[in-house]
């Protein structure tokens, strides 16, 4: 049995004057999804909703089969995010922000946030605000998989990467689920970056989901 991490059931959300509309994908445990699509098309929308921080007017979303109306702390306990926002405390070093934001996660560990930071290139007691953004999107990234997450999502990080760090962001994330229990949900407008890494494509534009497909290997 195959068992589905993340499955988007008819998902449509009015956000202003756009409108998401009847968005459906599936995304097994052990495998990457690359959502792509043109700038507007609604792939930070989808990313929201995913997050629970919107909620679908219509549809369903379930998150290793749970729903955020019944199992919201549960799910947030087994997402871990890369996004564009501002995430952390500028002011705090790396591991102050780190153990702020990890007594939120039960699985937080900071021994495997440290090793993830040395192998980026970060050390913990440099302050937050000092970073550049390739490097805060490096620490998110520490952090996300420093809570035992089940699912990545992310939210175009690789552009601000520089090549050679390009290479070991898609190590890092076959690692992750390389045991199969475990997604990844990357959004990008680097087409090529996927044909490197992505299982499985899902497509947006002008809020609609044109393809939602497995890559053939």
């Amino acid at each position: 049995v195959v068992y589905m991490m993340v499955q988007v059931k008819d998902v449509s959300k009015h956000l202003g004057s756009f409108h998401i509309r009847n968005i459906s994908f599936e995304l097994p445990a052990g495998y990457i999804m690359g959502l792509i699509g043109p700038n507007g098309a609604g792939k930070t929308s989808l990313i929201h909703l995913l997050l629970g921080l919107y909620r679908p007017e219509k549809g369903e979303i379930l998150i290793d089969g749970m729903d955020y109306q019944s199992k919201e702390r549960e799910i947030r306990e087994l997402i871990g995010t890369v996004l564009l926002e501002e995430m952390f405390d500028r002011g705090l070093t790396l591991g102050q922000n780190a153990d702020y934001y990890g007594s939120y996660y039960k699985e937080y560990d900071r021994q495997v946030l440290e090793d993830y930071l040395k192998r980026f290139g970060l050390v913990s007691d440099r302050k937050y605000g000092k970073l550049s953004k390739g490097e805060e999107l490096k620490f998110q990234l520490a952090f996300a998989v420093s809570h035992g997450a089940k699912l990545l999502i992310l939210d175009e990080p690789a552009g601000n990467f520089d090549p050679e760090f390009r290479k070991e962001f898609f190590t890092v994330l076959k690692e992750f689920i390389a045991d199969g229990t475990r997604s990844v949900i990357i959004s990008t407008h680097l087409t090529e970056d996927l044909d490197r890494m992505a299982d499985y494509i899902t497509y947006l534009e002008k809020g609609k989901c044109l393809i939602a497909t497995d890559i053939e290997t």
